[in-house]
C-alpha cells in the first residue's frame, strides 16, 4: 500500500504544485502543436486555450477542496468541481480537454493521494479524471446555437450534447471506481457473514452502491449548473464570441498555410 498522506500540507506547496501542473499543460499544448504541424495539420493553440484552460483548471481544484459530503472509505460531493472542467472540454472539444484534464487528475492525486498498487491509481485517478474529457467529444456547436436565436428558442436547447457529455463521463469513471472497489478495496470489507460465492457478490453490491452514493449527486450538480449557465444568454454570447475567435485564428491560419503553399508550387 502506498499512503503518501496530504501533500499539500502547507499553502506555498499548494501554489508550488499549481505552477508546476500548469508548466506540464502548457508544455503538452506546445508538443501538440509541434506534432500537428509535423503532420500538417494547421491549427492554432495559441494563449486562448491555455489561458481559458488554466482558468478552468484553477477553479475545479479550488471547487474540489468544497465537500458538501465525504463517505469514510473516500469519495465525496464536491460543489460541481467538474463544472469547469466540464464547460472547457464541451468549448474546446476532445482532443484540447485531454490535456486539461490530465493536469486535473494530477491535481486531485496529490491533493490525498492513497492507493494500493499502480493498477488502482489507474482505475481511481487516471481514467475517472480523464473521462471528463469526454465530455468533449459531443463538443459545442455554433450552428445549433445560430438556429436557436434565428428561431427565438432558449438558448439551453441547443446545447443537449452537453448532457449526453456527462452521462458518458459519469458511466466511465463510475464503471471504474466499482472496479477499482471489487478488486483492491473490498478485502478491508468484512464480509464474513456471507458464504463461498456470496462473499463475491456482497463485494460488487457493496462497490456498486458505494461509489453510486457520491458519484451520482457529483455529477447531476455539475451537469445542473452547466445547463444553469447555459441557459443564460450573457453566457452564452461571451462564449460564443469567444468559440468564433479561436475559429476565425484556426481560419487564418489554414489560409496561410494554403497560401504558402501555393508560392511554393509556383
Amino acid at each position: 500500500m502506498f499512503d503518501f498522506g496530504n501533500v499539500l500540507t502547507e499553502p506555498w506547496k499548494m501554489v508550488v504544485l499549481f505552477v508546476v501542473v500548469i508548466a506540464i499543460m502548457a508544455l503538452l499544448f506546445v508538443l501538440t502543436a509541434i506534432v500537428e504541424k509535423k503532420k500538417g495539420i494547421v491549427r492554432v493553440t495559441g494563449t486562448r486555450e491555455l489561458t481559458y484552460g488554466a482558468i478552468c483548471l484553477a477553479a475545479a481544484f479550488a471547487l474540489s477542496f468544497i465537500k458538501l459530503f465525504s463517505l469514510p472509505f473516500g469519495g465525496s460531493i464536491t460543489l460541481a468541481s467538474v463544472l469547469p472542467i466540464g464547460l472547457y472540454c464541451y468549448y474546446f472539444g476532445f482532443r484540447k480537454s485531454m490535456i486539461v484534464c490530465f493536469a486535473f487528475m494530477l491535481l486531485q492525486f496529490f491533493q490525498n493521494p492513497y492507493i494500493v498498487s499502480p493498477w488502482s491509481a489507474l482505475l481511481d485517478y487516471f481514467l475517472p479524471f480523464l473521462a471528463i474529457s469526454l465530455i468533449g467529444v459531443l463538443s459545442y456547436s455554433p450552428a445549433k446555437y445560430e438556429n436557436a436565436l434565428m428561431n427565438n428558442r432558449p438558448v439551453v436547447t441547443a446545447h443537449f450534447n452537453i448532457l449526453l457529455g456527462y452521462a458518458f463521463y459519469f458511466l466511465v469513471r463510475y464503471l471504474s471506481h466499482v472496479l477499482a472497489g471489487i478488486l483492491f478495496w473490498s478485502s478491508g470489507i468484512d464480509f464474513m457473514i456471507w458464504q463461498g460465492a456470496l462473499a463475491g457478490w456482497a463485494a460488487v453490491s457493496y462497490s456498486l452502491v458505494y461509489n453510486i452514493i457520491y458519484l451520482l449527486p457529483d455529477t447531476v450538480i455539475a451537469a445542473g449548473l452547466s445547463v444553469v449557465l447555459l441557459s443564460n444568454k450573457a453566457f452564452n454570447a461571451f462564449m460564443a464570441k469567444s468559440f468564433h475567435a479561436k475559429k476565425n485564428a484556426d481560419g487564418s491560419a489554414e489560409n496561410n498555410e494554403g497560401a504558402a503553399s501555393g508560392a511554393d508550387e509556383r
